[in-house]
């Protein structure tokens, strides 16, 4: 007898992606200044960031597979984002860098699967009931300007304010998971992490995945050094929170308008758009030192962030099938957010220090570029789907 198949509801996908990406709005730009607050070195700061990436490389691949296995990626959600709560607790009250070291290891653990089971759930909604993957996602974005916008307006320093709030809204969305009663086709696969490769391979992933980690390498002068570079260029530090307000504004502004043309444009033909433009933004903050020039660049954050993250969630659903989606999206954040992320951190920084800001943004465009020779070279789906080839 066939499993029954079901999927959560729109607003309750809404919700949880407001809770968790509000809780990350605040977690991403405050909780590396409130670790510098403990005494930590600025090398001490930079080994804890790198702890999600690094885990990002594994451990949502063998979530996913867990998911797809046992046909219930809502619980295995729920697990995850109580355990996020769980062991963000400790952050409360622990200073010292070996107890942060390790307390962040078993957090990630956890929280680096979240964004992949939530993107699956709601893949699996719009294809039972219908809608866009993209105007359900683009809510985590509002979710985490207003909340990155309203902490930073309310609190006059940074201090455990930026673990407590986090923490709180961390502890409604687990609650709040409870309500996305979904059931997907079992894969019947054990999890490990030689599977999620075999899926890369059989399914012909490889050459998208090897774009979307050069691309996110490209991404990180902006990702870890822009302050830093702005800095240097002795502009004022609310240039900052200009620019990045620019970039989500244009991320939300890219989500909504994605379905209008998503069944017109082949997300590969939009992956590659994507990485051009992020060139020419690359090539333009290598080039300017005005504040309204920079700003003005980041609303190319529209296509460098938000057509790239649903046209490659787009990509992928159409490579794998239903019952291995959960392995399929994971895969891609393990390469993309995890390999890219990490290769580009540590080389963005040894860059920054050797050379500054100006060199790694233009190298920064070079290396977009070729993400975007690599897109160009993408093929479509055959009907019976790449899998199956």
């Amino acid at each position: 007898m066939p499993l029954e198949t079901s999927a959560p509801s729109r607003v309750g996908l809404i919700g949880f992606y407001v809770l968790v990406f509000a809780a990350t709005g605040i977690t991403l730009p405050y909780l590396p200044a409130y670790l510098k607050s403990l005494d930590l070195s600025a090398t001490e700061v930079g080994v804890l960031l790198t702890i999600g990436p690094t885990l990002a490389m594994v451990v949502p691949s063998l979530w996913g597979q867990v998911a797809d296995r046992t046909g219930r990626p809502d619980r295995v959600l729920t697990l995850l984002v109580v355990g996020s709560a769980a062991f963000f607790v400790p952050l409360l009250f622990v200073q010292r860098f070996a107890v942060l070291f390790g307390v962040l290891c078993v957090y990630g653990l956890f929280s680096t699967g979240i964004s992949t089971l939530i993107d699956s759930l709601t893949l699996h909604h719009v294809a039972l009931r219908g809608g866009s993957y993209a105007r359900i996602r683009v809510f985590g974005s509002m979710g985490f300007v207003a909340a990155s916008t309203a902490f930073g307006a309310l609190v006059n320093r940074v201090d455990v304010t930026a673990v407590a709030v986090p923490l709180a809204l961390l502890a409604l969305a687990a609650a709040w998971s409870l309500t996305l009663t979904a059931r997907v086709p079992s894969s019947g696969h054990a999890p490990s992490l030689l599977g999620a490769l075999s899926l890369a391979r059989s399914a012909r992933l490889w050459p998208f995945l090897a774009a979307a980690c050069i691309h996110w390498i490209a991404c990180a002068p902006w990702n870890g050094s822009l302050a830093i570079h702005l800095a240097a260029l002795h502009l004022p530090t609310y240039v900052v929170g200009l620019a990045a307000g620019m970039g989500v504004v244009a991320e939300i502004a890219a989500m909504l308008a994605y379905p209008r043309f998503a069944d017109r444009v082949a997300p590969r033909h939009l992956l590659f758009v994507s990485f051009a433009a992020s060139a020419a933004r690359w090539a333009g903050m290598a080039l300017t030192s005005d504040a309204a020039t920079i700003v003005a660049l980041s609303a190319l954050h529209g296509l460098t962030f938000g057509t790239f993250y649903v046209a490659s969630v787009a990509y992928v659903a159409r490579r794998v099938p239903v019952s291995l989606r959960s392995s399929g999206q994971a895969l891609f954040v393990s390469v993309a957010f995890g390999v890219g992320g990490l290769v580009g951190l540590l080389s963005g920084g040894a860059a920054y220090d050797a050379f500054g800001g100006r060199w790694l943004f233009g190298a920064a465009a070079v290396v977009e570029l070729v993400a975007a020779a690599v897109a160009l070279g993408l093929k479509p789906p055959t009907p019976a789907g790449l899998l199956a080839e």
